[in-house]
């Protein structure tokens, strides 16, 4: 592996470790359905909280 791969591969792992590659993901699939105003990243941040919130499934805390 090259650094510059190496350093691409350890950003992309940062991403899906924090969550941050989803709000990407959500503007990909809303520019194929743009049927309304995509969410800000606080509004799409806050509805994901909330789903997290109403079915915590399996979580430790």
């Amino acid at each position: 592996m090259t650094v510059v791969s190496l350093l691409r591969f350890a950003r992309w792992y940062l991403r899906e470790l924090t969550g941050s590659g989803e709000y990407d993901r959500y503007l990909a699939q809303h520019r194929s359905h743009p049927h309304s105003p995509p969410l800000s990243r606080r509004e799409f941040e806050r509805h994901r909280s909330d789903l997290r919130e109403k079915s915590p499934g399996i979580r430790c805390c």
